[in-house]
């Protein structure tokens, strides 16, 4: 017989691929965002406390029959195959496998959960799962906002230990134009009112997000409200600013607005002199910077500002350095899987599985083939969001 069977939200930060995952609200409040289209076409619910405190328990019984986090994968394979757990405990399989560490609630924004709730389940996955050292969620800065710092200290001494929001821009006029309700007073509030309660903060920010048209305001935006926000982030709690490159899904709003010639998404060495210009604008700001996302051409991007500013220029200026042919190619080989970063252009081996994926007539225009493998590669990242 297998262990009870418990609810998964559809997904979770990159950082926390490993991470015990606890449905704590059913889709996204707001889910008008025009980039997003993970949610659209659901409707959000809050979860009975009762309901989610027995997943809790369920994953709990569930990491029983799979052996604790010492199990050997042999073993894990055998509970599964025997079907003593159900499929989603895959997940919980990942988490003891990574040393049952983390966990994650899910979906888009517990933190709307009233938080003496929300304490509740806190305190069920610490007690379930003594060996967790970080919980964190996904939050509306909306709600944050509007959250009394008493609120936002329950939640810390009840064990949250790390807040993501989803900054995507601090210009007001990018943040109207992608219908993510908020601006970047209200992302600058909710922000520090975070730091303040002694919880981490994780900001992502969407490089390209602006378009064309937009892409000034889109950095002096996002840098006012990364300087004003890492301010108020104590020594030992640096604000992370995490970078997921701007990409247009079918079916989403944006790329209506994309069809409609009123959104023009920039090619990847427009976004990297966008990420140069950013990097210069944040001036003193203490952050830590990552680059963890497949989006994103550049992963050596990462590093401590303002302490590492020169090398990271230095990765930005390295690219914008090579030659257009060697920029383009680089950008689409990276989408196509050939390329993992910028010294991958040395390895012969890689360049020629590019040539072979894409293979140029002999007498193409140099000038207009780049342009071409900038477009491809731009319009392939949808595939990765």
């Amino acid at each position: 017989m297998s262990t009870p069977s418990f609810e998964q939200g559809p997904i979770r930060p990159p950082s926390e691929a490993q991470s015990l995952l606890v449905r704590v609200i059913r889709n996204c409040t707001w889910n008008r965002c025009t980039f997003c289209p993970v949610y659209k076409g659901s409707r959000a619910s809050q979860r009975a406390l009762e309901d989610i405190l027995t997943d809790v328990d369920a994953m709990a019984a569930a990491a029983d029959e799979l052996g604790g986090p010492h199990a050997s994968s042999k073993v894990m394979l055998r509970a599964f195959d025997a079907g003593r757990v159900p499929r989603e405990a895959y997940q919980v399989a990942l988490f003891l496998r990574a040393g049952s560490r983390h966990a994650f609630l899910q979906d888009a924004d517990p933190c709307a959960v009233r938080p003496d709730k929300l304490a509740a389940v806190l305190d069920r996955v610490r007690s379930r799962f003594p060996s967790v050292s970080r919980v964190t969620a996904y939050g509306r800065a909306a709600t944050l906002a509007r959250r009394r710092p008493a609120d936002l200290a329950l939640l810390a001494a009840a064990g949250l230990t790390r807040v993501h929001i989803g900054l995507e821009s601090g210009s007001d006029a990018v943040l109207k134009e992608v219908c993510k309700g908020t601006t970047g007073d209200e992302l600058t509030r909710a922000g520090r009112r975070v730091l303040k309660a002694g919880l981490e903060l994780c900001f992502y920010v969407m490089p390209g997000l602006g378009g064309r048209r937009l892409r000034d305001e889109h950095v002096r935006g996002t840098a006012a409200v990364l300087r004003a926000v890492a301010a108020a982030a104590a020594p030992e709690r640096p604000l992370v600013v995490r970078l997921r490159t701007a990409a247009v899904a079918p079916g989403t709003p944006l790329a209506e607005e994309q069809l409609a010639g009123r959104f023009d998404l920039p090619d990847d060495v427009e976004v990297a002199r966008e990420l140069r210009e950013l990097l210069e604008a944040v001036g003193d700001a203490r952050f830590e910077l990552r680059s963890d996302h497949v989006l994103n051409l550049l992963p050596d991007l990462a590093g401590s500002l303002p302490e590492d500013r020169r090398r990271l220029l230095a990765v930005v200026d390295d690219y914008l350095g090579l030659p257009p042919r060697e920029q383009a190619e680089l950008a689409l080989g990276l989408r196509l899987g050939v390329y993992r970063r910028a010294a991958d252009l040395h390895d012969e081996g890689r360049r020629a599985a590019f040539a072979a994926q894409v293979a140029a007539p002999g007498d193409a225009d140099e000038a207009a083939l780049t342009a071409d493998m900038l477009r491809a590669a731009r319009d392939l990242r949808s595939r990765f969001i």
